[in-house]
């Protein structure tokens, strides 16, 4: 029961993603809420993944809370460089009229049975906002950087693949495109070749025409008598072989006569 004139309160339910830097990140979370004046509330861990941020304060303290979480560094990066939180997931705010959680502290629960009653039956918090803190192992707005980032990678990737794959391409074309300069330019040459091959050709058959038709004209002209040195000579082996010839068939001719003559009887008259 709120006592009477206290004006209502506000509570808020923030989910902390990871702390880098957990000694930091208290220590800059207390001075906020020390400039701010909101005097109760509760950083609550549970294990290794689950880390709230519990504030029972006026709404215009809560509204005021959010927004030097948009524009003030308090979490640690990677170089251990201050930056802000992005991560964070505020899983819900409402009016009640009074609040059971006073002074700021830092508390471990075991369980989240021990965290349901805390916030939700001492604290009067929200069951569903309890809920979504416990459906995932991180918040969901590093869980929807994460997805973006990887969909941004994965469209760069695309991107340098694309402007490989067209460079590739461009390669890939102009090696076509001088191959086919290249054959080009040999078949010219091979046609040319052809060409003055022909035209040797065609100029020794021209030759080989004209001597031909030299040497018809000068048979036809030459005189008839040509070939006799060729039939003298032959009558001239006749001749010699008949001379050869004669001696021997001479004295074989006188020999018979002259035996002829040795067997005819000579008549002696009375």
């Amino acid at each position: 029961m709120a006592t009477q004139g206290q004006p209502p309160q506000e509570l808020l339910l923030v989910r902390i993603d990871h702390f880098r830097d957990r000694a930091t990140y208290v220590s800059e979370l207390r001075a906020w809420l020390q400039e701010l004046q909101i005097a109760n509330g509760r950083v609550i861990t549970m294990g290794a993944d689950l880390q709230l941020l519990f504030v029972a304060a006026r709404e215009a303290q809560v509204t005021k809370l959010l927004d030097l979480y948009q524009s003030r560094n308090i979490d640690t990066n990677s170089r251990g460089e201050l930056c802000v939180d992005k991560f964070i997931d505020v899983l819900g705010r409402k009016t009640v009229q009074s609040c059971g959680c006073k002074g700021f502290l830092e508390m471990n629960v075991l369980s989240p049975t021990l965290l349901q009653k805390v916030l939700v039956q001492d604290w009067h918090a929200e069951q569903q906002w309890l809920d979504a803190a416990l459906a995932t192992q991180r918040t969901k707005a590093f869980l929807d950087w994460k997805a973006a980032a990887k969909a941004a990678r994965k469209q760069r990737r695309k991107k340098e693949g694309q402007e490989k794959q067209h460079e590739r391409d461009m390669k890939r074309k102009k090696r076509e495109q001088e191959a086919l300069e290249k054959a080009a330019a040999k078949e010219q040459e091979d046609d040319a070749g052809v060409e003055v091959d022909e035209d040797l050709e065609t100029e020794k058959n021209e030759e080989e025409e004209e001597v031909g038709k030299v040497d018809k004209e000068q048979v036809a002209t030459a005189p008839a008598l040509v070939p006799q040195p060729q039939q003298q000579q032959g009558q001239g082996q006749k001749r010699k072989l008949e001379n050869q010839q004669s001696p021997a068939s001479g004295p074989k001719k006188s020999k018979s006569t002259n035996k002829k003559r040795r067997n005819k009887p000579t008549i002696v008259s009375s």
